[in-house]
């Protein structure tokens, strides 16, 4: 799995580095996973299964968790059902300051699921401020259409963040058909945002089917 997350870190690297911000992913394996958790903690519950650090010059260092924990809520489905939990934190003076956060828990037979192939950070736009692009799909049993959702995090000034929200519809039966569909704030996000967006769902959606 690790050999598939590793591209993406340096993907982020890469689309970033003509505007000076520097973003780096770290897993569980990596040094500097462990060195921000005993600089900083944990801040949120469960495990990190991805860790995110984006400098962004003219605002300061961000650092974006992506945990799962043991799911509270009883369930009726195999394996080990979590729960997911997330934060977008600004370092401040050696601690962290919440700016936004995330969360979606497993019931019943509904499960969420991080798509960390598909969890990037980019400046669409190019106004020096990157956006933050959660994507997770919501397993469940039965043959219902699934959610493959996109939350599109983006803040102009780094204090007060937004979220707009893609969700892709996934058929399961033969006569229903894809739907995507596109909450009031991500219709007023900039084209390019839109479009990046749209392709990280794209893209995500056939890793499902």
């Amino acid at each position: 799995m690790l050999r598939k997350l590793l591209p993406v870190a340096t993907g982020i690297v890469s689309a970033l580095s003509f505007a000076q911000i520097r973003t780096a992913a770290y897993f569980s394996s990596d040094k500097k996973y462990r060195e921000i958790i005993e600089e900083v903690g944990n801040p949120l519950p469960g495990s990190p299964v991805m860790i995110v650090q984006s400098f962004v010059p003219n605002h300061g260092s961000y650092v974006w968790f992506l945990n799962e924990s043991k799911a509270k809520k009883p369930t009726y489905l195999g394996g080990s059902p979590k729960d997911l939990h997330s934060a977008i934190f600004l370092e401040d003076h050696g601690g962290l300051l919440s700016k936004i956060t995330f969360k979606d828990f497993a019931e019943g037979l509904a499960q969420p699921k991080y798509m960390i192939n598909f969890c990037e950070i980019g400046d669409a736009d190019r106004n020096g401020f990157p956006e933050f692009y959660l994507t997770y799909f919501e397993e469940s049993d039965g043959l219902d259409a699934k959610p493959l959702k996109v939350i599109v995090y983006t803040s102009s000034d780094g204090k007060s963040f937004s979220k707009s929200k893609i969700t892709g519809w996934i058929p399961f039966q033969e006569e229903d058909q894809y739907r995507d569909i596109k909450d009031e704030n991500f219709k007023l996000l900039p084209k390019e945002i839109k479009l990046k967006a749209e392709k990280i769902l794209k893209e995500a959606k056939k890793g499902i089917q």
